[in-house]
């Protein structure tokens, strides 16, 4: 997934458990370019690592279904691929490292503007909390998130305050 990749000037398993759900885009999105391919995986990665943060590091039967739903809003994503992906997410969410997570950041802070990535913290918390609450751990990975992506404090506590 990272831009050397990309170009096929890099071969390996540098990114094995992003590549998995990248995969799983190409194939329910064939027709759309890989930008817009690493944008939606980068997001999908984010969005199961924050509303994934608890204990177990697993979603909950509520931050699924939100995140199903959230995906269903991607234009040409079939319910099948939805599935698809949400199967490849809970899979690999356990075994993503640090290097992938750094990566999807990466990719998130050169495809957004600051007002976007506001919209994926909103998007995160909305996953997260979609089972009542924001855990600690939920709401400290999001802070991590939002830190990464250089999201003021301010911006996320109005997104936490609207999301609670």
């Amino acid at each position: 997934m990272g831009l050397l990749a990309w170009l096929g000037l890099k071969r390996g398993d540098t990114y094995p458990n992003v590549d998995a759900l990248l995969a799983e885009l190409r194939r329910a999105l064939p027709d759309d370019e890989s930008v817009v391919l690493r944008y939606i995986a980068a997001v999908v990665v984010l969005l199961g690592k924050v509303a994934g943060a608890d204990a177990d590091g697993r979603l909950t039967e509520n931050e699924e279904q939100t995140l199903r739903s959230s995906l269903a809003h991607i234009n040409g994503l079939s319910s099948d691929a939805i599935e698809a992906l949400t199967r490849a997410l809970k899979g690999k969410l356990p075994e993503l490292r640090d290097e992938e997570l750094a990566l999807c950041v990466r990719e998130l802070k050169t495809l957004c503007d600051g007002r976007e990535r506001v919209e994926i913290l909103r998007l995160l918390a909305k996953v997260a909390a979609a089972d009542g609450r924001l855990s600690p751990a939920e709401r400290a990975e999001l802070h991590n998130v939002a830190a990464d992506l250089g999201v003021p404090e301010s911006e996320l506590a109005a997104v936490e305050e609207e999301i609670a």
